[in-house]
């Protein structure tokens, strides 16, 4: 499809979710002139769309009430399913080319069908604080991984930080972490690196030719760092209980007799995992591994000899 079909259909897409539009406002949206998208109007009505120009000074441009694409391609449910999807896409990455394929799904449904009663999942990937700057770190990333150019950054991981340089090819969101999969030219092999960790990302002018890679190549499961994880045992207080539930979900622990939560879960040990438990305070005991319960009170008597 050359740009002027591509701009017609999505100029057709945006009037059916509106009842009138000026000229300036789609000149604007579609970057073209005023006057190119007369000629695209003028183009619509010749093949049939039923394009009406209102007058006035509230007037504009819309299309004729009851007009609908073709709804025979896809079920409202089908939509539905697509649309919360992409609506969790939007709300991380603001891409205008997903936000026009809402509007495109959309009107294939028809809005009476899906709106009212299509509403039973929501996906927002956004961050409550709205001062992150994730989303633009994942739009720059995804730029990168279009163009073919490689990255370069500084990341966390094992207690201390790296440059790095890396070729990005997928961006992955996981339980509750977006990461990156990457060639990392430091190691020199695939590696996954979480967004969070990364700093002073930068997109280099060195492009980079695609190594032989696939989809199914990134086992999330089994590969990456597997063999580092440890078996976690701790007490949660009885008053964590809303916590517990919240991390780790309400059947995922037992009560003990004395009233307190007892979690047992896999997680790699280092020092993201000290700052998460001593988080707590004292309301959590380190019960297993022994080296672990060690460290953690090695830590606690450290914190306390600075407030004495």
């Amino acid at each position: 499809m050359n740009m002027k079909l591509e701009r017609m259909l999505s100029i057709i897409i945006y009037l059916l979710n509106r009842e009138k539009v000026k000229a300036k406002e789609l000149a604007d949206r579609f970057e073209v002139s005023v006057r190119t998208i007369y000629r695209d109007i003028e183009a619509l009505s010749q093949a049939g769309i039923p394009v009406i120009a209102y007058q006035g000074v509230d007037g504009g441009i819309g299309i004729m009430e009851g007009y609908k694409l073709d709804r025979n391609l896809l079920t409202s449910d089908e939509v539905f399913r697509i649309v919360a999807g992409l609506k969790g896409l939007y709300s991380i990455s603001e891409d205008k080319k997903i936000k026009l394929l809402i509007e495109k799904l959309t009107c294939v449904a028809g809005a009476s069908d899906y709106i009212p009663t299509g509403n039973e999942i929501m996906i927002d990937l956004s961050p409550w604080n709205r001062n992150d700057q994730l989303g633009v770190r994942i739009r720059e990333i995804k730029k990168a991984i279009q163009e073919r150019r490689i990255i370069e950054f500084m990341y966390y991981s094992n207690g201390r930080l790296t440059e790095r340089r890396a070729e990005p090819y997928i961006i992955i969101f996981k339980e509750s972490n977006w990461y990156l999969y990457a060639w990392c030219l430091l190691r020199n092999d695939f590696r996954l690196f979480r967004l969070r960790r990364m700093s002073g990302l930068g997109i280099t002018e060195t492009g980079f030719e695609p190594r032989d890679f696939s989809m199914d190549s990134v086992k999330l499961n089994s590969e990456f760092d597997a063999d580092k994880h440890s078996t976690i045992v701790v007490l949660f207080d009885k008053s964590m209980i809303y916590s517990v539930n919240d991390i780790f979900g309400v059947d995922n622990y037992e009560t003990d007799p004395d009233g307190r939560l007892k979690v047992t879960f896999q997680m790699k040990i280092d020092g993201w995992l000290y700052g998460f438990l001593l988080g707590f305070g004292d309301k959590i005991e380190v019960l297993e591994p022994v080296e672990l319960r060690n460290t953690i009170k090695n830590m606690a008597e450290s914190i306390s000899r600075i407030y004495r």
